[in-house]
Formats: C-alpha cells, structure tokens, sequence
C-alpha cells in the first residue's frame, strides 16, 4: 500500500512539474488569439510584449488603444490608451480567486496611476484588477473588479464595480454589480443604486464576434434613479428599471429576431406618477447573412486602415444600399407586443404589428426615403385600449393648452366629452364598460378605424 501510495505521489509530482512545459504554448495561443480578435474589432488596436518567461511563471504587457473617432469623428486622431499588466501561472494546480485546479491563471491588473491627478482611490490597489482561470477541459472562469473612488473631495462617488463570468466554448456567462453612484455637487443631487448588468449567451466566441446573430439575453437595470436639488432632494424618482435585449437565430432559414424588453416599476415627479411601465419591441425575419456581410465588409476597410471617418461612413452607407434586396426580400417585421402602464388618471395598453409585403425587384435608397414607398408596401395594424378616465385627462390638458386655460375650466371638459361621444359615434372609438378602444389598420396606401377608410397614399 505504502509503494503505491509512493508512486501515486511521484507521478503526480511529475505531472506537476512538467505539465507547465506544454501549458505554457497553450497559454500563447489564447492569447495571440485574443490579440487578432482585438484587432479585427472596429477601433482597436492592440500589441503584446514579454518581459519574463519562466517554467512556471509568464508576465507580459498588452497595449490596448481606442481610436474614439469611431464614437465621434470629430475626435479624428484622438485615441484611449492603456497598458494591461497579466502575470500568468500554469497549472495544472493554482492558486486563484477563480479556482484552484486548471491550466492557468492570469492575473491581469491596470494601474491607472495617470488617473490618480482626477481619481482618489486606495494607494494599494490597481484601477482595474482581474483573475483568469482556464479549466482542464479548457472552460474559463473569471473575476474582476474596479475599486471605489471619488472626485473632487467627494463630490462624485463611486462605490466600485465587482464582476464574475464563466465562458465555455459555445456559451457565455457574466454577472457585474455597482452598488452606489453618487453626485452632490452644488444644488445637484443624483444617486443610482445597485445597477446591475447580465449576460446569458448560449453562443459561442466565434459567433458572437462573426457580426450575425446568436441566441442568448444581456440585461442591464437598477433599483433606484434619483434625481433633485438641496430644496428638492426628489424631483425625480426611478425605481426598478430594466431593459433585456434577446437575439435568437433561427439555424435552418437563418432569419434572426431581436426582442428588446423595457420595464420600470414606478416612476415619481412633481407633476407625473407612473406604475408598471412596460414596453417590448420586436425586429424579425431579420437577414442573418446580411450582417455576416457587413461585418466582413467593414472588417476589410478598417484593415486598410487608410479612409477617413467620413470616407468609412460612405463605403459602409453604400454596401448597405447594395445589399437591400437581401435585407428586405425576406419580409422584415417591427411589432410592438406590448405597451402598457398604469398612470395616476388610468391604464393604458397598446400593440402594433407591421411587415413588409413582398416586393419584387430591387429597391433603392430614393424609394426608402420616400412615404408612399412604406405606405404602399408596409402591413399595419395597431390596436389601443384606455381608461376613459386617462383619454379624457389628456384631451382636457390639450385643449386647455390650445385654449390658454386650465384643465378644470367647464368648457374644456364639455368639449372634451362632445369630441369622444363625436368619435364614438362615428365608429372611429369603441367605447366597454369604462374603457375606450380604437383598431387602426394600414394596407395598399389606405388606412382604416375599424370599418372606416381613409386615403394616405398620393
């Protein structure tokens, strides 16, 4: 027992001590691989140097720059630029916050010291620190954080930023959190609480950065949003807000669908309360190979890394006039399921359904730009519904705007009331119990209230 103990012990002794020695080139290869990808991505660059190597151990230094004429191109020249310190392990055992067992570790760390002249924060810690665990099956785990900081003797304070993800080969998933984010600065208070950001991806890299769609949900949202001044701490008060974003790709007719989901709990002012706020949006029958196109085109341009901001933006506006047919051959849609809330006067709640009808033939950018293009190819059809109570509200502050009086004038509110019975009775409004509808449709240049047609077209 003891002798095989022994040489259970040795091997995997052995094991310990050579393994590094083919983990090390697989280390490389991850990162060169990231290295390409940060350079295939629109606005950076980026470049590795080694500055030790040993059979444990590998500390390198990755430049990372930002041109940020891509957000501005007014900013043409102008570019954001840090140096990623990452101290690698190998494995197969490893210490790490992100595990224990794997090929390697990589502690990656920014400094930050330059942002020390505008930033406080802790002497002993890194702006940016981060810990990399690649598995034995190649799966990676990974935590990072941002310190708190303020600005300006604590007129704007940052409670810190805390992250944890887990990536595998054909899903990805990651959680970060701020608790706080504070600005009292003369008369202006702002506070956010515990804003949150998740990702759920069930695709894998090569997916996510082909420019096409994936299947998966990222989500980003918050408790509270707080907006006033020292006489008014609470001039504007936002509590649980949401907005999930889906993209799903249908495999077979490769047509892909983007679902944006916004919802907010409640919102507060002095002159506007809201509850249960909600509005979801869909785009379908969305051309996979159409944004596979464009990426791999606007891969290609930035390569030659020669064209201005706005030489970029006419080569990219002109492949996109090329390649219409592709986009709107398949009959894209943009519906509104859902739109509803509930307001201090009453609720609302309205859908509205559209596509494109099949067109033969190419279509240029002069038939997009003009309506009775959309009017005669675009299928609507839009359905609302009210609280009375609400219609009337927002009919009597119109017209008392109009008028230059007050809502409460009985003048306003007879004429109110005699232009809702008016549409009642035209069929234009239907009007249950305390609720009033109306069904707006658009087909073929014409539209149509319930059985009431009407010309738009020219």
């Amino acid at each position: 027992m003891k002798k095989i103990l022994a040489v259970f012990v040795f091997v995997l002794l052995a094991a310990c001590l050579i393994a590094p020695k083919f983990i090390a080139p697989k280390y490389q290869e991850q990162l060169s691989q990231l290295v390409t990808n940060l350079n295939s991505a629109p606005g950076y660059e980026a470049s590795l140097d080694s500055l030790e190597e040993s059979w444990f151990t590998s500390k390198s230094v990755l430049h990372l720059s930002y041109d940020l004429s891509m957000i501005d191109p007014n900013l043409y020249g102008q570019k954001l630029e840090a140096d990623l310190v990452l101290d690698a392990h190998f494995g197969p055992l490893l210490m790490s916050e992100a595990g224990v067992v794997g090929l390697f570790d990589v502690h990656a760390y920014y400094a930050g010291d330059s942002l020390r002249e505008i930033l406080n924060w802790s002497e002993d810690q890194a702006f940016f620190d981060a810990s990399v665990v690649m598995d034995l099956m190649g799966n990676i785990e990974s935590v990072d954080q941002v310190p708190a900081f303020d600005i300006t003797n604590g007129q704007f304070t940052f409670s810190g930023y805390k992250g944890k993800g887990e990536f595998t080969s054909n899903s990805m998933a990651y959680q970060g959190q701020i608790d706080q984010l504070n600005l009292d600065k003369y008369y202006d208070k702002l506070q956010l609480t515990n804003t949150q950001l998740t990702l759920n991806i069930q695709s894998g890299a090569d997916v996510l950065t082909s420019g096409g769609f994936y299947n998966g949900d990222i989500s980003i949202g918050f408790d509270q949003f707080s907006l006033g001044s020292q006489n008014n701490p609470n001039e504007l008060e936002v509590n649980g807000a949401s907005l999930l974003v889906s993209s799903l790709l249908d495999t077979d007719s490769q047509l892909g669908k983007i679902i944006s989901r916004y919802a907010v709990e409640n919102v507060r002012s002095e002159e506007f309360s809201a509850d249960e706020l909600a509005l979801v949006v869909e785009m379908t029958n969305l051309s996979n190979q159409f944004f596979l196109d464009y990426k791999t085109f606007s891969d290609a341009l930035l390569a030659e890394g020669n064209a201005s901001p706005d030489e970029l933006m006419i080569a990219l506006f002109t492949f996109m006039t090329d390649n219409l047919d592709e986009l709107l051959s398949h009959k894209p849609e943009l519906n509104m399921t859902e739109f509803s809330g509930h307001l201090a006067e009453g609720a609302f709640n309205a859908t509205l359904n559209s596509h494109l009808k099949e067109i033969n033939g190419p279509v240029s950018i002069d038939q997009l730009l003009d309506q009775n293009f959309w009017l005669w190819n675009l299928m609507v059809n839009a359905n609302l519904q009210a609280d009375e109570t609400l219609i009337s509200h927002l009919g009597e502050r119109y017209l008392a705007q109009q008028m230059r009086t007050t809502t409460d004038s009985p003048q306003v509110k007879q004429q109110v009331q005699m232009l809702l019975n008016n549409f009642i009775q035209q069929g234009l409004i239907k009007r249950e119990d305390d609720q009033l509808m109306t069904q707006i449709e658009i087909a073929d240049g014409q539209g149509k209230i319930y059985d009431f047609p009407f010309p738009l077209a020219r």
